[in-house]
């Protein structure tokens, strides 16, 4: 009996042993679901109990703010709301800005007039003041020449050697002062450039005329000025390629056309084209100051010194050649249009008309972009002295009948041209 147990208890662990053997994947399967059960569990049972309390703590918070608010409603006290606080800082603090803003705005145009004023009384007989000087200065050259002719002469030693460097030295003084432009040396780009500029001139003249008489008072003013051409001021050299243009190619009547010229060579031939009371002797700035008060006028060989275009009524400047420096620019354009002291003094309103301002800077392309927005710059608040603003004519040619193809840069010159019209 105990042997046939014995026998039946091996077959049974047999049996087991088989049994674990066949069945072990799924043993272990079960096993691996077992335990992630158990990790999810224990995962969520944390979160479940917390929501009572989350509960619990967002009934608090709302009874909390219902019973502030009841309080405030309890004692009359309306709250006002949030952005009310933030529209009143905006809007004071606009204000604020604002002021601040016209004040310094006022200020700068306050700089600009006394500026202008003082440049004025220095360039008042500036002109005439040259001229005596050269004047001097040839008659100087004339006696040393004479001297040194004559040193063959026995009873004549010739120039000492003081002499000879004086001499040396003004004719040298005297050869700065000769005009140094070459029409002849220009590359046909640049010819090419210069007429597309001449052309944007006599346009943009002819736009502003337009422009004012469409803003006359009266119809009578637009049709006295519809039938003159514009009065144009500009820069020219002994080629007269500017003027040529104007008055050959495009009809301007030869009084509307007045340059200033500081080589009196080149202004002696600008005269063959234009009257002889269109040419001054003088730099740009000069030329479109007041003359002096006692009036004094004086000739040098048929071109006139000391006189001014200040009064001439200008639809368009052209300020070509004017080199790389920007403070001579900006002077030129100064003197042609802040008011003048007298003016504001005696209340005179002078009505905005729309101008024209073209300018050059010569002397190749380095800091061009930050000369450009010097002169831009201050030239906004020439304008603003007039109630006037500034605008770009080449952002937008096709308006104002400027050649579309026209470029601001050749070489090593950059050319511009600015609209100013009426603030409003």
């Amino acid at each position: 009996q105990l042997s046939s147990i014995a026998s039946t208890m091996k077959k049974s662990s047999r049996r087991l042993f088989l049994l674990l053997i066949h069945f072990s994947p799924l043993a272990l399967s079960m096993n691996h679901h077992l335990h992630c059960g158990f990790a999810l569990r224990q995962s969520i049972i944390p979160f479940v109990r917390s929501i009572p309390k989350r509960i619990h703590h967002h009934h608090h918070r709302r009874n909390h703010s219902f019973n502030t608010s009841a309080s405030f409603n309890n004692k009359n006290i309306k709250m006002p709301p949030m952005y009310a606080h933030r529209e009143r800082r905006i809007s004071g603090s606009s204000r604020g800005n604002n002021t601040a803003s016209g004040n310094t705005s006022t200020e700068q145009l306050k700089m600009v007039i006394t500026a202008e004023e003082s440049a004025r009384q220095k360039r008042t007989g500036q002109a005439k003041r040259r001229m005596e000087k050269a004047a001097r200065r040839d008659n100087r050259i004339a006696q040393l020449e004479i001297i040194d002719s004559s040193s063959d002469n026995s009873n004549n030693n010739g120039l000492s050697d003081s002499e000879r460097a004086e001499l040396k030295g003004l004719l040298r003084t005297r050869e700065n002062f000769e005009e140094q432009y070459d029409a002849e040396n220009f590359s046909e780009e640049h010819v090419e450039f210069k007429r597309l500029h001449n052309e944007a001139f006599v346009a943009l003249a002819r736009f502003c005329q337009s422009d004012r008489n469409r803003r006359s008072i009266t119809d009578a003013d637009a049709a006295d000025n519809e039938n003159k051409d514009p009065n144009v001021f500009y820069l020219d050299g002994p080629d007269t390629a500017t003027s040529l243009a104007l008055i050959d190619k495009h009809g301007f009547d030869p009084s509307c056309c007045y340059v200033a010229n500081r080589h009196l060579s080149t202004c002696k031939i600008l005269q063959q084209h234009l009257p002889e009371e269109n040419v001054i002797h003088a730099t740009a700035a000069e030329a479109l100051t007041p003359p002096s008060s006692d009036g004094s006028e004086c000739k040098s060989d048929t071109v006139h010194v000391g006189s001014s275009f200040s009064d001439v009524d200008f639809a368009c400047y052209y300020f070509d050649g004017c080199g790389g420096f920007t403070p001579h620019i900006i002077g030129m354009m100064s003197a042609a249009l802040v008011p003048r002291e007298a003016t504001r003094m005696s209340n005179l309103h002078l009505l905005p008309k729309t101008t024209a301002i073209g300018y050059s800077l010569m002397g190749g392309n380095k800091d061009v972009i930050e000369k450009e927005m010097e002169i831009n710059r201050a030239l906004s608040n020439i304008a603003r002295t007039r109630g006037m603003r500034t605008r770009h004519v080449l952002d937008d040619p096709w308006r104002y009948g400027v050649p579309a193809e026209i470029a601001k840069t050749e070489g090593g010159t950059f050319t511009s041209w600015m609209i100013l019209e009426e603030e409003v």
